[in-house]
């Protein structure tokens, strides 16, 4: 959520009903409000490639949509636990985007920016790109499991960004096959764009 736009959205912390206040967020997100830097491709590519870099080694992605300023996903956890998978995505995705967001906006006359002391460290790089929270859900069964998938891999449709799933760049649903199993192609992320 945009710290600089707490007015719109704080409000909706107070709901009781959790469904009702998970609902209202999730719609105040699909508006596309704060500072979208996932709309840029090539970060949200870095993005969806921290999530894939470890897929079927360290858990196995069973979902995922890159929206323009959130991210959804649906993971079955193995040895790695929750946050510390969530905390190395959010790590290494807002590095590769700060640096990149750093490099666009660096003007060639402009030699400060290329100061070692300019640089944001890790943690601080970490809180002004992603939020330090996240929500999470356990899923009881295969039922909430294929309802959960559905609603990731649709949310650019809801958000009006897409007319159809699969065409969506930064989604699991251009990977599924005729029987709805992920099937990640050999080489995808570019091993060369993920290195940890």
């Amino acid at each position: 959520m945009p710290v600089s736009r707490r007015g719109e959205w704080e409000h909706l912390l107070k709901i009781e009903d959790g469904r009702e206040k998970r609902t209202r967020l999730e719609e105040y997100l699909d508006r596309g409000v704060g500072e979208c830097h996932l709309r840029n491709p090539r970060i949200a590519k870095i993005a969806e490639d921290a999530m894939l870099h470890f897929h079927n080694e360290r858990y196995e992605l069973l979902a995922w949509c890159v929206m323009p300023n959130h991210v959804h996903v649906l993971v079955h956890v193995w040895r790695v636990p929750l946050d510390e998978m969530i905390q190395s995505w959010k790590r290494f995705s807002a590095t590769r985007a700060l640096k990149l967001l750093r490099t666009e906006r660096r003007s060639p006359n402009r030699r400060e920016n290329l100061m070692p002391g300019n640089a944001p460290n890790r943690s601080s790089a970490l809180q002004s790109f992603w939020q330090r929270e996240y929500w999470d859900n356990f899923m009881r069964d295969e039922e909430q499991k294929r309802i959960a998938i559905r609603y990731i891999e649709s949310n650019p449709i809801k958000a009006k960004l897409s007319r159809i799933s699969e065409v969506w760049p930064f989604s699991s649903a251009k990977f599924r096959d005729e029987f709805q199993r992920v099937l990640i192609p050999a080489g995808t992320p570019a091993s060369s764009t993920a290195r940890w």
